[in-house]
């Protein structure tokens, strides 16, 4: 997946959810994807706008017909947008494909990786600290119910997750203020270095819980929680959570692909 600079300049008052009537900013957007497996409605969330308005702008624009959910893993997610997948090639690896650009981040912490939750998808934290999106990819949350033992794991996992973040965010700041310390010759130092400011920004911000009514949900609808802070999270189904678990458990290659395509049929933008 390339990671470019995506700017995005498109108003959501010019889009159009039919024919030349253009949505109504006062009203939540919501996406019916047509899938092979069957129908899956999404509620796109107004406090992620360039998530949201690329998301609406590529169903309109009918992008995703005919991608594949190209990665299914069980009580995990379901990935799919690779413009790439179109192709079909049987035993194909997909997964490159990013539509050209990426998305700039938009994690907050009033969303969590609940089942049903559409995030993005992306590079790893190692060469992507920016944590931008892949420009067309999305994901469903599939996850399980998890109990407090699993929970407690999954904490420890979040907090994990973000010192690895935090480490290859100040090796990246590191780098551009001072180019010299990319040299092989001065790894020891920029690894010190980086070590350094995790170790200071650690002690002040203290680790992370997750709070007792997420816990909650993740007890009795569950998810995905240790993803919680490190993807983006663009809205949520709706309608289709049924379709979405048939997807999750069909038969799957080594790479996760599965053995029958499962495709993206058609995709409608609507409000009610």
């Amino acid at each position: 997946m390339k990671r470019q600079i995506f700017s995005l300049f498109l108003l959501l008052l010019t889009l159009v959810a039919c024919g030349d009537k253009p949505l109504d900013p006062n009203k939540p957007v919501y996406v019916k994807i047509k899938t092979t497996m069957g129908d899956v409605t999404v509620l796109l969330y107004d406090d992620t706008p360039l998530h949201r308005d690329n998301f609406i702008k590529l169903c309109q624009s009918n992008e995703y017909e005919g991608m594949l959910f190209h990665r299914v893993i069980k009580e995990f997610v379901v990935q799919g947008g690779d413009p790439e997948s179109k192709a079909h090639e049987p035993g194909a690896l997909y997964g490159d494909g990013d539509g050209g650009y990426t998305v700039p981040a938009e994690i907050l912490p009033n969303h969590f990786n609940k089942k049903g939750a559409l995030i993005d998808a992306k590079e790893i934290d190692a060469v992507n600290p920016e944590r931008a999106s892949a420009g067309t990819q999305f994901c469903f949350v599939q996850g399980k119910v998890l109990d407090d033992k699993e929970l407690a794991e999954k904490e420890a996992r979040i907090n994990e997750i973000r010192r690895n973040w935090l480490y290859y965010k100040f090796r990246d700041e590191l780098k551009k203020q001072d180019p010299s310390l990319a040299a092989d010759s001065l790894e020891n130092e920029l690894h010190a270095r980086a070590s350094i400011l995790v170790e200071d920004t650690l002690a002040v911000l203290g680790p992370v819980v997750i709070p007792a009514e997420r816990r909650e949900i993740y007890k009795t609808i569950g998810g995905v929680p240790h993803l919680d802070g490190s993807v983006t999270i663009f809205g949520e189904v709706v309608e289709g959570f049924d379709i979405v678990e048939k997807i999750s458990v069909v038969k799957t290659d080594k790479n996760d692909r599965p053995l029958h395509d499962v495709m993206i049929k058609s995709t409608k933008v609507f409000q009610k």
